[in-house]
């Protein structure tokens, strides 16, 4: 009798137990996802463009300013050289000399005959104020005193022209002649250089050359490659026809060289040309970070908007790049809407972040 009751009892359980599957699987439904934490994100405000004035680089060569071949103006025998190449002359300094004898001969006889002419003049005009000579009798002796004066005169010049002397301040770049050589009229000694300026030719593409001021507004830089030597530059000059086979006009600058440094010509320089604002160029853009530019798989530019707390990604046009900043253009661009400047790499759309500005 014991038994037949507890069959039962163990049914009702077992009927309890199927009827509570149900609800227990209920509880035991997958929860619901944690939300993503926030980002920390560096922002700063977008900032309008403002024009302003930008730095063309080009690169230059040194030249001089005066750079000229000295001869003498008569011929002879080349008897003493009395500077160095690479000296520093002043203007009217002797630098070579050619044997003199033969002129001062020269100059001897002309001023011989000149005042035995001379004499005769004096004593014939006597007689001509005392009434013993027409005046026609010292007409001829008058005109052979003024050629014997001009032909004393000649001697001198020559004389003083078989010394060689400097034309102007500088340096003597090259000697093209020795000693002891007999040479004509107009043979090259020397070639001489003014360095107290120099001179630094530029090449300008066209698109350089239509926006910078080619006149005594210009402000420029140079640098010598080679050495740590900066100079102001100022406008001298340019071409207004291009180069042959090249669209470059040529412009050369004026400068002063600093004394510590040899600045010689064919040296290299980098020379900066300061261009005007270009208001048109910043219309409608806006500067940022480059660091807050961010690039595509296809090669598109985007930056990251930070708003309500979360990251959205903005397309925009990249002007241009100026050092660390860059020049951009998009719709729904506004001056001072928070940029994310840092991690834009590690960011995606609609990703929660707490916005911190950049000190």
């Amino acid at each position: 009798m014991t038994s037949t009751r507890a069959f039962p009892a163990s049914r009702a359980w077992l009927r309890i137990i199927v009827c509570a599957l149900p609800l227990l699987g209920g509880c035991s439904s997958e929860a619901e996802p944690a939300p993503e934490p926030p980002r920390v994100a560096l922002v700063e405000p977008l900032q309008a463009a403002e024009p302003k004035a930008e730095a063309l680089r080009f690169s230059g060569v040194v030249q001089s300013v005066t750079s000229t071949q000295l001869s003498f103006e008569v011929a002879g025998r080349i008897e003493r050289i009395l500077v160095d190449e690479g000296t520093r002359v002043r203007r009217g300094q002797p630098l070579a000399q050619l044997d003199r004898t033969d002129y001062r001969l020269q100059l001897r006889e002309a001023e011989a005959r000149l005042r035995q002419l001379e004499a005769d003049l004096a004593r014939k005009r006597t007689l001509l104020a005392e009434g013993i000579l027409a005046p026609a009798a010292i007409e001829a002796l008058q005109a052979n005193t003024v050629a014997a004066r001009v032909a004393r005169d000649s001697a001198q010049r020559d004389l003083d022209h078989s010394t060689l002397n400097a034309p102007f301040d500088g340096v003597v770049a090259r000697r093209l002649a020795e000693p002891d050589m007999v040479v004509a009229v107009g043979t090259p000694i020397f070639e001489m250089q003014d360095n107290r300026h120099i001179e630094v030719s530029v090449d300008l593409p066209e698109t350089a050359a239509l926006s910078i001021p080619l006149d005594a507004g210009l402000q420029a830089e140079g640098e010598l490659v080679i050495a740590d030597v900066r100079l102001p530059l100022r406008y001298k000059e340019h071409s207004t026809q291009p180069r042959e086979g090249a669209r470059t006009y040529r412009l050369v600058l004026q400068g002063e060289p600093p004394e510590d440094f040899n600045l010689l010509p064919g040296m290299a320089m980098r020379v900066s040309i300061e261009r005007p604002a270009q208001p048109q160029r910043t219309r409608d853009a806006f500067r940022l970070p480059l660091s807050a530019l961010q690039t595509d798989s296809d090669g598109q530019h985007f930056i990251w908007q930070a708003e309500d707390g979360r990251a959205r990604r903005q397309p925009v046009q990249l002007e241009q790049v100026d050092g660390n900043q860059a020049l951009i253009r998009g719709d729904g661009l506004q001056a001072q809407m928070p940029i994310i400047v840092a991690g834009g790499s590690k960011l995606h759309d609609e990703q929660p972040i707490e916005a911190q500005e950049r000190n």
